[in-house]
Order: C-alpha cells, then structure tokens, then sequence
C-alpha cells in the first residue's frame, strides 16, 4: 500500500493494517530506521506486557488486586 506524505509529515494509516494490529487513536508507534528503510511498530499496551510477562511463566493474568486493602486486612488490629 502506498500513501502519500502530508504537508506536517503525517501519514494516515490505513484502516485495514489498523484494524489488524488493533490501533485506535492515542496508540503509540516506535519509528526505526533499518539502512534505508523505515520500521513503524505499535507499542503493546501495558496489558499486553502483562499478559506475556505472565505467559513465560505458564499463568494467566488473574484479577487486579488492591493491595492496600488486602494489607489492611491482613494486617488488622482485632477490636478496631
């Protein structure tokens, strides 16, 4: 696909690559370049980084914890 370079340097990408590797407005992209060539990448989302994080070592993310909560509970003082 090609597509034409804007007078700001801009670069609409199109909906299909989109689509595919799931951008949205306010994803962010890494720009690289490779001799002559130009590499733009999506960066994962924290919850991607996460979910892989946990994939190495043979778990599922589980539900989000409060930790301060689970502190106050495990810490608490009996007859307060």
């Amino acid at each position: 696909m090609k597509r034409k370079l804007g007078p700001k340097g801009q670069v609409v990408v199109p909906k299909e690559i989109r689509e595919k590797l799931g951008l949205a407005e306010g994803s962010m992209l890494t720009f690289e370049i490779s001799g002559d060539t130009l590499v733009v990448r999506p960066e994962p989302s924290a919850e991607a980084v996460v979910e892989r994080f946990l994939s190495v070592r043979g778990r599922k993310r589980g539900k989000i914890v409060d930790w301060r909560s689970a502190l106050d509970d495990e810490y608490k003082v009996p007859g307060r």
